[in-house]
């Protein structure tokens, strides 16, 4: 057979197994699972994509629309004050209108650069040939994972209690009572909007947020998986991470869940700072809780990352030695031509490969002392922790005045 056409049929081959890997990997994170099914069975979601507009809408109807409707006649839409008016709690409006439609939106936000991050082993020639088996397995896994009915059922569950214990009422000793209060001066309270928030509402937002922490347990199983191949990492590479560098871009994408949070943190707050008389002085006394919130969300977001630490560390420590060794050799053949003398009757060092190669190997041996071993800069770092205190940036408008804050802002243009 002619070389042209091997190949051609080489290059085919390569595109019929790539597209295969492609198909395997294609749902093996974001999408799925039982709930994903039971919402494509009733309805909400169409085919087999996101359907993020329809599931906005249903959650809505499911949650804040009920919750109008009951508050509305129980007389708490707006109340004699402001905690028990529905209308007024601020963080009910961030939490049904924005924090978790995000949650719904990191299925087309995170999910696909995961999956990429995901590809990138083998399309970047990380993953050897031999393990693309193994590889295959991993991901493999990872679906079984992902649509697994026991861990969905536990998050159910938790939801459910979580509703009465982890609130943002709750964790910060709020002790009055509220449009959705059922239990105020120690009697029980049957009222239908205080029912429908603790049995139904909070507990969806709390189970899609358990649901999407259990795609980052996946994640980081999958990723333990991958570190025990015999993955191809170069010390030299240019991202400074042997290769790995792409996997801290990805993680930024879950940044999304920080600021989802932060938005009901802030709405929180806001509440607060404008029916309450919360002022600059609390805010301030609020700094180590803040400063102890962000580590915990650097730790998350890039946590699973630190699977790969050991591994990094031998391709840096062996770049190291192997660099060296390289370096030493020739540095001594270069001393014994051009300053002992062996080369100077023949030839002049002006423009000698001799010296261009001295450059890159110093070049060379600097990048591999400069590897990381985790695969995150400090730019990502500071994407997430900005990401995350994004939401609380509008609060200063209710501590200083517009013309404070815009002579503030022309200041530090200046």
């Amino acid at each position: 057979m002619p070389s042209g056409d091997v190949a051609m049929g080489n290059h085919l081959e390569d595109q019929a197994s790539q597209g295969v890997l492609e198909s395997e990997l294609e749902p093996f994170f974001e999408l799925g699972g039982p709930a994903y099914r039971l919402m494509q069975r009733i309805g909400i979601i169409k085919g087999i994509g996101p359907s993020l507009g329809r599931r906005i809408v249903a959650f809505i109807a499911i949650t804040w629309l009920p919750l109008l409707i009951f508050a509305g006649l129980q007389g708490d839409a707006i109340g004699p004050t402001p905690r028990t008016s529905f209308l007024l709690d601020f963080a009910s409006y961030v939490r049904f209108f924005i924090a978790v439609p995000l949650i719904f939106a990191a299925e087309i936000v995170v999910g696909p650069r995961i999956r990429a991050a995901g590809l990138q082993f083998i399309q970047s020639g990380i993953v050897q040939p031999a393990d693309r088996s193994a590889f295959l397995a991993a991901a493999a896994r990872a679906r079984w994972r992902r649509d697994a009915i026991l861990p969905e059922a536990l998050f159910l569950a938790a939801a459910l209690v979580g509703a009465w214990v982890i609130t943002v009422e709750h964790l910060s000793g709020l002790n009055t009572a509220t449009w959705h209060t059922l239990r105020a001066n120690g009697e029980l309270r049957l009222m239908p909007a205080g029912l429908w928030y603790n049995f139904v509402a909070v507990p969806l937002v709390q189970f899609f947020l358990l649901r999407w922490l259990w795609r980052l347990v996946i994640w980081t199983l999958f990723l333990w998986d991958i570190s025990r191949l015999r993955l191809s990492l170069m010390a030299t590479h240019a991202d400074r991470a042997a290769g790995l560098g792409f996997l801290g871009i990805a993680h930024v994408s879950f940044s999304i869940f920080p600021f989802a949070m932060g938005c009901v943190f802030a709405a929180e707050i806001a509440f607060r700072m404008q029916f309450e008389g919360l002022d600059v002085a609390a805010l301030r006394g609020m700094i180590p809780l803040l400063a102890a919130y962000l580590v915990f969300v650097e730790v998350v977001t890039f946590g699973p990352l630190l699977l790969l630490v050991p591994v990094l560390a031998r391709v840096r420590r062996d770049g190291l030695r192997s660099y060296s060794m390289l370096v030493q050799r020739h540095n001594q053949l270069f001393r014994n031509k051009w300053i002992e003398g062996a080369g100077q009757d023949s030839e002049l060092p002006l423009g000698s490969s001799d010296m261009s190669s001295l450059i890159d190997l110093g070049d060379s041996f600097t990048v591999v002392r400069q590897m990381s071993i985790f695969p995150v800069g400090r730019a990502q770092l500071l994407q997430v922790a900005i990401l995350a205190c994004l939401p609380g940036i509008p609060l200063a408008f209710l501590v200083l005045p517009f013309a404070e804050i815009l002579r503030l802002l022309l200041g530090v243009i200046a």
